[in-house]
């Protein structure tokens, strides 16, 4: 008998639901049978099969009711867990919609993407004005209907319009659909909890964050602003009167959230001195454009300064050939004129 595995926590409203379950052991197989009840009658049923858990664990499935034009009233959630298709345990959650309880605060916006989620919290007010409320908030990251991650803010007071964020620490993959919950248990005035859910499709994202360029070359500094890895490349394009002078592709190592780096690249000839158009491209797994600067290269480079002297012919330091025969011919003449001399 599964002694070991229960379930540990249900919620439910009129829009969505979850169960956690705790389990000490490895189980295989497990079904969760959920109902929505209204006025003694089951109008909504969901299933969730877990394949496997480990042991000590928690695993949590969340589910969306997908009622049309609800009534006011009081709702019952009933979750029974199932193994080798025997009930194990039920619990029940109640709620009422329509004239329930102002809860202290609400969840004004939430706003998920690949690299996290950012959240407003504000508290009701009233004739009196707003009381500060103390909360809990719990991000959890749902695929399919299954929670990969989850995070907490503990204690966190509410005076005001209020801004959290968190990063998500997982792996995403991309184009994948995803959706967040995000659930605030409410310590004051009255214990409650609430909840809001958030889809969104991950995508790998990175951008540009320095860029330096001169005749010889460039360097750009890559960031990356997703947990989709990122695995592109980084287009730089040189022009000139729209006459593309270089052309360097290179690619970028793997990027996550907060990782960054700087990519070098020298151009096949220094640039002559000129204005020259620069784009500079970071190109997405998928092909796509993620970012783009677009910026000049002033160059001042003479080119003539690099050209080395032909050597010219040298002459043999002295006379040339007429000058020698000359001086030849005066030797010969001197030579005879001192013969006769001696004679």
């Amino acid at each position: 008998m599964a002694e070991d595995i229960s379930i540990i926590d249900v919620y439910s409203d009129i829009d969505s639901a979850d169960i956690t379950l705790h389990s000490g052991g490895e189980y295989t197989d497990i079904i969760i049978d959920a109902e929505l009840v209204f006025d003694k009658k089951v109008i909504a049923t969901r299933q969730f099969s877990i394949t496997s858990i480990d042991p000590d664990s928690d695993i949590t499935k969340v589910t969306s009711w997908d009622i049309t034009n609800p009534k006011e009233g009081f709702y019952r959630t009933r979750m029974t867990l199932f193994m080798d298709g025997s009930p194990l345990e039920t619990r029940y959650f109640n709620f009422s919609y329509g004239w329930q309880a102002l809860p202290g605060i609400s969840i004004k916006d939430i706003v998920p993407d690949s690299r996290g989620i950012s959240v407003i919290l504000a508290p009701y007010s009233s004739m009196a004005g707003s009381r500060p409320v103390l909360t809990d908030i719990e991000y959890m990251l749902v695929d399919g209907d299954t929670v990969i991650y989850r995070t907490t803010d503990n204690r966190v007071t509410v005076v005001q319009a209020t801004s959290l964020s968190k990063d998500w620490n997982v792996l995403l993959l991309n184009d994948h659909e995803y959706y967040t919950r995000v659930k605030a248990r409410i310590s004051t005035p009255a214990d409650a909890v609430i909840a809001r859910s958030e889809g969104f499709t991950a995508i790998d994202d990175a951008r540009i964050t320095e860029l330096y360029r001169d005749e010889t070359g460039a360097s750009a500094t890559v960031l990356g602003y997703s947990q989709v890895p990122f695995d592109g490349h980084i287009m730089y394009t040189v022009t000139q009167d729209n006459t593309v002078i270089e052309s360097v592709r290179e690619k970028i190592p793997l990027l996550t959230s907060g990782d960054d780096e700087t990519i070098e690249v020298i151009w096949d000839r220094k640039l002559a001195a000129g204005i020259y158009g620069l784009s500079v491209e970071v190109i997405g797994n998928n092909g796509d454009v993620l970012d783009r600067w677009n910026t000049v290269i002033e160059s001042e480079y003479d080119g003539s300064s690099d050209s080395t002297p032909v050597p010219t012919p040298t002459q043999t330091p002295g006379f040339g050939i007429f000058q020698v025969s000359l001086v030849m011919a005066s030797l010969i003449v001197l030579s005879g004129r001192k013969d006769r001399h001696n004679g």
